[in-house]
């Protein structure tokens, strides 16, 4: 059973947060490889100066969902119709085959954060991130998989780092030698 959901994006107006909401923010966006991108990326979502982590892992973790179904529709839809070299059919294959596993996995994740169940949620977002890899692209051979990979990875990193956020999880248990 899949959970759908839909949410309103006010693109029209620019909501600036409050300092509580810009450091939980940055805090996330201080983890990713590219802080710009991660902040207008959450920012221009928000639809209030004050929100809270709770609201923002489920606008990241939407966000991260929709791009993975945009992105599977774009390589089924056109990339891979449209595809004349060999290399370039066999890679947006083997992303086609990816994508859908990372659409499963985030339509999951994001059905686990609604019912509060965050440990079934980072489980299931780290899979995403493990099917994301298994399309391989390559700079010496560009394709646009190149940066629709990156982008999605990044989503998906700051989905899970507000996931992580609003629930950390439990901390690693040294193991006590027995007699």
């Amino acid at each position: 059973m899949s959970l759908l959901i839909f949410i309103t994006f006010k693109s029209s107006i620019s909501v600036v947060p409050d300092p509580p909401t810009q450091n939980l923010i940055n805090r996330i966006c201080k983890q990713t490889i590219d802080f710009k991108f991660c902040n207008q990326t959450i920012t221009s979502q928000l639809v209030r100066r004050q929100t809270s982590i709770k609201t923002i892992a489920k606008l990241t973790a939407a966000k991260a969902w929709i791009n993975a179904i945009q992105t599977l529709d774009n390589i089924e839809d056109s990339l891979l119709p449209k595809a004349k070299d060999k290399r370039d059919k066999a890679e947006f294959d083997a992303c086609r085959k990816a994508y859908k596993l990372v659409d499963a996995h985030l339509d999951n994740a994001l059905k686990y954060l609604y019912l509060r169940d965050y440990r079934f949620m980072r489980a299931y977002q780290a899979l995403a991130l493990v099917n994301i890899s298994m399309c391989r692209t390559s700079f010496f051979h560009p394709t646009p998989m190149v940066y629709a990979n990156w982008n999605m990875k990044m989503l998906t990193d700051i989905a899970i780092y507000a996931g992580k956020i609003l629930s950390p999880p439990p901390p690693l248990t040294k193991k006590s030698k027995s007699p």
